[in-house]
């Protein structure tokens, strides 16, 4: 078997050139030209002469610059990491703005609420001393009213001076039938300390004497305040 790259004979079985070592793929035979002195001309006597290995001259590729693709890489590389340096930089910077306005949002809200707190103090600082007040006064008025009962009987007030709208009789009980023991004389002063309802839609008033005296009934009025 005669191999296509070396153009050199191989035993059948093998299956890579005994000579160069490529593969034997294309098992076909090739007979060796026969000399026709008519077609070939130019034959030199030699002809028969074992063809010597025909030398291809291997022409190499230009070298490449191996450093261009690296320096292309870098910069691709580098151009990257500023990008992404710089959107990380705008990112951070958002952040750190946002952190800023929501903390001046929790201060303002904070500041807002303690002055809400302090006006809500003040209003019920203000609402307890009113309240106070209002006891206060509550007190004296209930205090005044309890000294004015204490001080009236019957719509009349007691422990003062009255004055006689007419000559009456001074009795030692509160009551028409009791006993006379005295005269009154019309505009004569009595200090009337206590008075009771008798009959007849009286009232009757007991002089610092002890004497009771009728001071109205359902006809007149026999006292009037001094």
């Amino acid at each position: 078997m005669i191999c296509r790259h070396c153009q050199k004979e191989n035993p059948e079985s093998v299956k890579y050139c005994i000579h160069c070592g490529k593969p034997l793929d294309e098992p076909e035979r090739q007979t060796p030209p026969v000399f026709d002195p008519h077609k070939e001309e130019g034959l030199n006597d030699d002809w028969s002469k074992p063809v010597e290995e025909e030398k291809t001259e291997v022409i190499k590729p230009a070298k490449k610059n191996s450093h261009v693709p690296v320096l292309i890489a870098l910069g691709v590389l580098a151009g990257l990491l500023v990008i992404g340096g710089a959107g990380y930089f705008m990112y951070s910077n958002h952040q750190h703005q946002q952190e800023i306005a929501r903390l001046e949002q929790e201060k303002e809200q904070e500041k807002e609420a303690r002055k809400k707190a302090e006006e809500e103090a003040d209003d019920l600082q203000d609402e307890n001393e009113y309240l106070e007040d209002r006891n206060d006064r509550l007190e004296d008025l209930q205090k005044d009213e309890n000294e004015s009962e204490d001080h009236y009987q019957y719509g009349f007030e007691i422990d003062t001076w009255y004055k006689a709208n007419y000559n009456m009789a001074l009795r030692n009980a509160g009551d028409y039938n009791a006993t006379q023991t005295g005269h009154l004389r019309k505009d004569e002063r009595i200090f009337i300390e206590e008075i009771i309802s008798g009959s007849n839609g009286s009232y009757w008033g007991r002089s610092s004497s002890g004497d009771w005296v009728c001071m109205q009934d359902n006809d007149y009025d026999y006292l009037r305040e001094e």
